[in-house]
């Protein structure tokens, strides 16, 4: 009798980290935007996107869960309850999800992504784009970033009503003409080598990669207002993608 074939190890792993207990806007990653849950426009364009080899959402709630395996996620796991508190950063998920895929799967992907639900309006091919970076040899990681249409000399903290430069060195009146562009983290996509996430606990690793979204799809939802904003772009869309 032949053996069964191995199969292979899966090389693009997606984790989407969605948390129950949101309190900015309760029960956020389920909330109906232009017709369907937060949590399944990322899922969407994940699965889109043509890339990803396994997606998972990880999650300490039972009726999250049920939506993202209706969308087409799986999810292997209930996380444990502590990695859903507010003090901890979604990259713990992440490492909690790569323990599971190593003693799952006997090996690591090539590469794990992060996706994270509140920014609905990422595009299949922002993920496309990250995902093909990583196939540089030299590549770290990728984190998606957004212009900010403002330079260094422009920046200020603002202590009270004290007004400081955010760096005192920058030429003060430096025409726009010849100051480097400003781009911030949009919390849309990250990626990384598995073994550099553990070593640096972090994606944002020295070397890293930047891949620019333009600021429309750049919509990070923290508070109602973010929410407002991504309800009105995304009903916006053809009636054929949000039937999709």
């Amino acid at each position: 009798m032949n053996a069964s074939p191995v199969k292979p190890v899966p090389r693009v792993l997606a984790v989407v980290p969605a948390r129950g207990g949101s309190k900015g806007i309760p029960r956020k990653n389920l909330a109906d935007v232009a017709g369907r849950p937060l949590l399944a426009w990322t899922l969407k364009a994940a699965q889109d996107s043509g890339v990803i080899d396994e997606l998972i959402v990880s999650t300490d709630d039972a009726e999250i869960a049920a939506v993202a395996r209706r969308w087409g996620a799986a999810v292997p796991f209930l996380r444990p309850a502590e990695l859903g508190r507010d003090e901890v950063h979604a990259v713990h998920t992440v490492l909690h999800a790569l323990d599971w895929f190593e003693a799952t799967h006997g090996a690591l992907p090539e590469v794990v992504l992060m996706l994270l639900p509140t920014s609905p309006l990422r595009r299949p091919e922002d993920i496309r784009a990250c995902v093909n970076l990583m196939q540089r040899s030299d590549t770290p990681a990728v984190i998606s970033v957004t212009d900010l249409g403002k330079y260094l000399n422009n920046l200020r903290y603002l202590d009270g009503d004290d007004l400081s430069l955010v760096d005192p060195s920058v030429d003060r009146n430096g025409q726009r003409q010849t100051q480097r562009k400003i781009h911030a983290v949009n919390g849309s996509i990250f990626a990384a080598r598995p073994h550099l996430l553990r070593a640096h606990g972090s994606f944002h690793i020295d070397g890293a990669c930047g891949h620019p979204m333009d600021p429309q799809h750049s919509i990070d939802i923290n508070g109602p207002q973010d929410l407002a904003l991504a309800r009105e772009a995304l009903a916006r869309r053809a009636p054929t993608a949000l039937a999709a």
